[in-house]
């Protein structure tokens, strides 16, 4: 009689082999995973930052323009430098109440060709006969 136990030793080991390294895969899989994710993690906290940073720079552009187009400085500026600029407030303002589209309506179909063009000349045709 022949004895089952070196073959039930082979599928034990077998088993057991096929455990491990399924369990492996499946370790080495989780630790790549923390890794691609504290890659993304870094990589978006840089972006923020950069995204930070020129929002500062813009931030400190516009106090500059703020600044350099103040009342006050541009006056400065015209007095210095003579250039005889009145301020915008001397300026007629005109407010339009009329229907804006109707008036530009009116004013497209009286171009400047419509209104001087020249009646058609009369067109005469003859027949040929044979």
């Amino acid at each position: 009689m022949k004895s089952k136990s070196p073959v039930f030793a082979n599928q034990l080991l077998l088993c057991v082999l096929v455990t491990f390294c399924t369990g492996g895969s499946i370790g080495l899989a989780a630790v790549w995973m923390r890794h691609q994710i504290s890659v993304t993690a870094r990589s978006n906290r840089d972006l923020a930052a950069e995204v930070a940073r020129l929002e500062r720079l813009i931030d400190e552009q516009k106090t500059l323009l703020e600044t350099e187009q103040a009342p006050d400085k541009l006056r400065g500026l015209n007095a210095t430098m003579r250039l005889g600029l009145v301020p915008m407030s001397e300026l007629p303002v005109l407010q339009v109440t009329e229907n804006v589209i109707e008036r530009m309506a009116r004013r497209a179909t009286r171009g400047p060709l419509i209104e001087t063009a020249a009646p058609p000349a009369p067109v005469t045709f003859r027949l040929a006969r044979n």
